[in-house]
């Protein structure tokens, strides 16, 4: 629930200060130089929805990945991280959830 409230936080934060822009699909990004940059993404499953935050520090380090998935009965909140460049993968259908890297 923490995660959630954190996620929730970051991007009421990136709409009022106006940083954040729309891309393609149901991602939402922001980029800071000192920070790195924030992609937050909505998946839809069948029974479920999913929550994806990743950040990509600058200077290469590793991606921090975020996410929680919603269910018809609980949610479930995961971290893992992945190497420069990849993409944090969520996925809401297994039991329990996992993340991974693409």
């Amino acid at each position: 629930m923490r995660m959630f409230g954190l996620s929730l936080a970051v991007l009421c934060c990136l709409s009022v200060t106006g940083i954040a822009q729309q891309t393609s699909g149901d991602a939402i990004t922001a980029d800071q130089k000192d920070v790195g940059k924030v992609q937050t993404r909505i998946l839809k499953y069948d029974q479920g929805l999913g929550v994806v935050v990743q950040l990509a520090r600058p200077h290469g380090a590793n991606v921090e990945c975020n996410a929680v998935c919603y269910l018809p009965s609980s949610s479930k909140a995961i971290t893992w991280k992945c190497e420069s460049g990849r993409k944090c993968d969520l996925q809401c259908i297994a039991n329990p959830p996992v993340g991974g890297c693409n």
